[in-house]
Formats: C-alpha cells, structure tokens, sequence
C-alpha cells in the first residue's frame, strides 16, 4: 500500500541520473507532471557527469553519493531509482527500510532471490515497490489487458514478440555494465537484450496474461533458450525463449544486437476468438474472428506515465499497474534461460560476424541472422530447430514451477 495522502507536496529523491535516469528528470522538469511534488535530493556518485547535473545543481538540491548518505538527513515520500541493475535490490530495500515507496526502472533486479527480497523489504514496509515498464502504465495495453482478462478475445494460445535492433560499441562502452553477466565485485547483472533493452515486450506478453487485477502476470511453467553473442562481452547480445506459463499458453520471443538493419517491434498475441497485432502506426489493434477491428491506440512514447502514477499512488488517488510481483515472472524467464544452455553463451563462430560502420560506433553483424530469426518467429519455433545449422545451440527444457534460487 502507499502512505497516505496528505495535503503536502510528495517529496522525491532520484537516485542515479545519468543515461536513463535523465527520463525521470525531464518527466519532471521538461514535461512537468501537473501534481504536487517536491524535489528532496538527488543520489549518484558521478552525478556530474549527467546531463541533467547543471540544471538540477541550479535547483539548489543537496547531492548525495549514496542512500544512506541521503537518510541521514533527509526523508522522502517516493525514490525514482534508475541506477545500473545490480544496485536496484539494495537501493530498492534501502528505500523501503526508511518509509520511501519506490520506483525502480527496468529491469526490477537481476536474479529471482533479489526480487524476493525486494517484495519481503515492501511488505515489511508497508509502501509500494513498483518497476517502471512503460508500457504497463500504457492505457492502451491495460484496455487490452482488461478484454483478455475479460475473455472477450477468447483463451489465449500463443504470444509471440521479435525485435532484431543493432547496437554498436558506444552502446556497450556508454558504462561498465552494458553487456556483463557480473559485476567486478561479483554481483549479478545478466544484462542483456531480454533482460534490458528488450525487456519491456517479453514483459508485456507476461503481464497482459495476467489472470486477474491491473497488476497481475502469467508465471512461467517452464523455459527454454537459446543464448549467443556477437560482442565482446560476458553475458548475451542475442537471445531465443519459449516459455510455457501455468495456463499452457506458449511464448516465444526473438531479440538480437547482432544484426545490421532495425526490424523495428513485431508481435503476435493469438487467442481462439481473435489476434493482436502491433501495426506500422504504433498502435495495438485486435482483429476479431467475426471481421471486428478493435484500435487500442498506442502504448509509445509515453514514459512520463510511470512517474505521474507514482506521484498519484503515493497521494492515494491510484494504485501502481506494475509492482514486484508483475516483474518478478519476467526475472524468473532471464534467470532459466541462463539455466537453459547451463549457464554458458554460445559464441558466433568468428567468420561468421563482421563489423559495419566507422570506428568507435560499429556494429558486429551476424551473417544469416537476421533471416534464420525472422523464419524461426514466422515458423513459431525456435532458430535451432530450423534444423541445418552448424552454430545452432538449443537449450534443456528448465522447470520453473518452484524456481527460487539463481546461482549462474
């Protein structure tokens, strides 16, 4: 639940501004929420280096190197978290520990003991810990969130997504966690494509399945996988799932950095009675079996949400689409697909990959990907069992039903 509403303005600190922290800042500043809220403080020990750093110094806010740096002199309603992912376990925790409700970017952690973690510190709290997945605040997939749940698409049968998004080595090279598995103090990061850049549509396939209220998910019965790299890096650049949830329903998801054209977002949800699509426009449109066109409108470019519903949930006016629990399926999905292929990523063969561009922004391009993934996604299988394939890896089969635990 969120603390209680007052005639106060909500206090917020930010903790981490730079690279995506500097959404928060502009829904803020640059596209002012129309609500009553405060400014407290900012958390970042390299805060000068954002772009937001001189106009939020001009503000006249204290900055802090870390949380508990913060609490020892401060106290705030709401904390927008947007630090590198091994840091959203402890700081979400911390937050809590102090009375603060949270909102933690994507991905809500890196492993499934973290999440779990995250919603005993909530609980024991009594505020609400929420993960920023913009498209969960979209009114457009809660419009198409509530028909499922409302059986008016019929049972759900396959959901499936692809993403196929070059990124080049200013990408990786922007901080020291883009692409690693660890930490060099040994925490888990898992950053990746599903788990970051991507993760938002194997989210959303979870959350739209969620079998009752705003802020449910499917939970995955078991996953399957295939992880590879294109990059020099230590976790994965391109990625292949099938997931099974609870309800039957199969998953299938398709996302590479490794290519050298943006295929741009493709998705498939297929029900008895209907099938939703996301068309060239943006929009979320359902074709009904009987010839009927449903337009939901479109679930992008709308980040700011996240942080209006925030401000309102902290206020008592809303409750928060997307909590721990709705992004906990997802970290169990990340986590078994390391499982999957025991926990090693298969390497492109070297021949195969070769960089496009100029110097310091090229891109490492994986010969015959691009159509092996888009034929596999058109086939509802996966790129390895396309069969004729030297570097095709498929995984084991992980049961995820009382997955609590990811060791690496």
């Amino acid at each position: 639940m969120a603390a209680s509403s007052s005639a106060a303005p909500v206090s917020i600190v930010l903790v981490g501004i730079g690279g995506y922290g500097n959404t928060a800042v502009d829904a803020l500043l640059k596209n002012p929420l129309r609500q009553d809220w405060q400014l407290v403080g900012v958390v970042d020990p390299v805060a000068e280096k954002a772009a937001a750093y001189a106009e939020l110094k001009s503000l006249g806010l204290p900055f802090y190197n870390t949380l508990d740096e913060f609490y020892q002199v401060g106290k705030a309603d709401l904390a927008f978290i947007s630090s590198p992912i091994q840091f959203h376990a402890p700081q979400t925790c911390t937050a809590l520990a102090h009375g603060t409700n949270v909102l933690c970017e994507k991905p809500a952690c890196a492993t499934i003991q973290e999440a779990r973690q995250m919603a005993a510190a909530r609980d024991a709290a009594g505020r609400f810990a929420a993960i920023g997945y913009q498209w969960s605040y979209a009114q457009a997939v809660l419009d198409l969130k509530a028909d499922i749940q409302a059986g008016r698409l019929g049972q759900p049968r396959r959901l499936k997504t692809m993403w196929l998004w070059p990124r080049n080595d200013a990408y990786y090279a922007r901080n020291n966690w883009a692409g690693a598995r660890q930490s060099p103090q040994g925490d888990w990061i898992l950053d990746s494509p599903a788990s970051n850049a991507c993760a938002h549509y194997l989210h959303n396939m979870l959350f739209v399945l969620g079998r009752a209220g705003q802020a449910a998910a499917a939970q995955p019965r078991s996953v399957q996988a295939e992880l590879y790299r294109a990059n020099p890096i230590t976790s994965y650049d391109t990625a292949a799932m099938r997931i099974m949830t609870d309800d039957d329903v199969e998953i299938l998801f398709y996302t590479t950095h490794a290519v050298s054209r943006n295929s741009g977002l493709e998705l498939i949800y297929e029900f008895d009675e209907a099938t939703a699509t996301y068309n060239t426009s943006k929009h979320l449109v359902v074709h009904f079996n009987n010839g009927t066109v449903k337009d939901y409108g479109t679930p992008a470019g709308q980040t700011y949400l996240k942080y209006r519903d925030a401000i309102a949930t902290v206020q008592g006016e809303k409750t928060m689409a997307c909590t721990i629990d709705s992004a906990t399926p997802h970290i169990i999905c990340i986590n078994a697909a390391e499982n999957s292929v025991n926990n090693e990523i298969a390497e492109f063969p070297a021949g195969l990959v070769y960089k496009m561009g100029v110097p310091g922004s090229q891109v490492r391009v994986m010969t015959g990907l691009t159509e092996r993934f888009t034929k596999a996604y058109q086939s509802n299988i996966l790129p390895a069992e396309l069969g004729a394939c030297s570097w095709a890896r498929l995984g084991k089969i992980v049961d995820t039903t009382s997955y609590d635990v990811f060791c690496g």
